[in-house]
């Protein structure tokens, strides 16, 4: 029954949350809104991208049908959500500013929850701990590029991490996860398929450090599950990070925190998905979509691996080569596709007005 209620009560203060910003958008727009102007930006209107504060609401209303555990894990976030929620209303907060907000949320996890990344051989590392969980933190934002892409990764990501802790027998972990997935839930109904609010800066940075939370926490507290099984879990996000990071700072005078348009999702919504949506009929709205669909393979798969090889370390290890080879495949494919020219429609020829494309 705790665990209907936590997910329950986190879905609908999340969503009862995030209608209340959509209908007072008028008043709070100048500050909330995400503009149209940006190399990443795929939208064609401003759209609200406070989504995290519905999610926060949602934990907090989730937290007395949970244990403690859900309040630690909360509070660890604060930092890094804080630091992104002043970045969506300012456009503001510098890179080195939110990246040391979400170090600071990973040391804050290990110090209130007690529990580090124990690798096999090795003591408990609690700065190794701190700089891991930064890392997701900042690759579910990278990732955020896309309606339902961020959160409906989550929403895979917890469901196989509520599996797990309901195999191992920890019904807290189950009702945190669960908790959190219902939080999610309630935002991503209102962001996918039409994109009406965003995640922002705070709402990926929370989801995150929440994410990276049950991936140390699940596998310290139940000694049988693998310390690499929550990294095989959040595999995607991960290599979409360590990629973006090497190929910036690849470049010459590269800055592994400018923002481009190279990202995997980026690429396959301008160079591929066109070509799917007119195989099956579809509109340009539905580029989106049909991006986000391709891109939770990936996840589904690493979720999928990640259970069956829960309890074997060299296996949870090695699983993330083959999804690596595949992202790199795909992304090499894309790659080598030649930019298309938008077609111009004959009215527009012929009365040489210019026709406004989808970036």
């Amino acid at each position: 029954m705790a665990i209907l209620q936590a997910g329950g009560a986190g879905f609908v203060v999340c969503f009862g949350l995030g209608v209340l910003v959509l209908l007072t958008r008028r008043w709070h727009g100048r500050w909330s809104e995400d503009g149209v102007q940006g190399v990443q930006k795929l939208h064609r209107s401003p759209v609200p991208r406070i989504g995290g504060l519905g999610i926060l609401a949602g934990l907090l209303a989730a937290a007395p049908f949970a244990s403690a555990d859900l309040r630690l894990f909360v509070l660890a976030a604060l930092p890094a959500f804080a630091a992104g929620l002043a970045e969506d209303l300012s456009k503001a907060v510098s890179v080195r500013l939110r990246l040391a907000a979400t170090l600071v949320s990973g040391a804050a996890f290990c110090v209130l929850t007690g529990h580090m990344i124990d690798l096999p051989g090795l003591p408990p590392l609690f700065m190794f701990t701190a700089f891991a969980m930064a890392g997701i933190a900042n690759a579910m934002n990278i990732i955020d590029g896309v309606n339902g892409l961020s959160s409906g990764t989550a929403l895979i990501a917890l469901a196989v991490f509520s599996a797990v802790a309901g195999l191992a027998g920890d019904g807290q972990m189950l009702v945190v996860a669960v908790a959190i997935f219902g939080a999610v839930l309630g935002f991503f109904v209102l962001n996918f398929p039409q994109g009406r609010l965003f995640l922002g800066d705070g709402g990926a940075y929370l989801v995150g450090v929440l994410l990276a939370g049950l991936a140390v926490a699940i596998p310290a507290r139940n000694p049988d599950i693998s310390p690499f099984f929550g990294l095989l879990v959040l595999a995607y996000p991960v290599i979409e990070t360590l990629v973006t990071v090497a190929r910036r700072a690849g470049r010459k005078g590269g800055n592994p925190g400018q923002a481009d348009r190279l990202h995997l999702h980026s690429l396959f919504y301008r160079r591929r998905a066109p070509e799917l949506v007119r195989q099956i009929g579809g509109g340009p709205g539905l580029r989106a979509v049909v991006t986000t669909v391709v891109m939770w393979g990936l996840s589904l798969t690493a979720g999928a691996l990640a259970i069956a090889w829960r309890q074997i370390d060299l296996l949870a290890l090695a699983g993330i080569l083959p999804l690596t080879l595949a992202y790199l495949g795909l992304y090499r494919d894309i790659a080598l596709i030649a930019p298309r020219k938008p077609a111009r429609h004959k009215a527009a020829r012929n009365s040489r007005r210019p026709v406004r494309f989808a970036a």
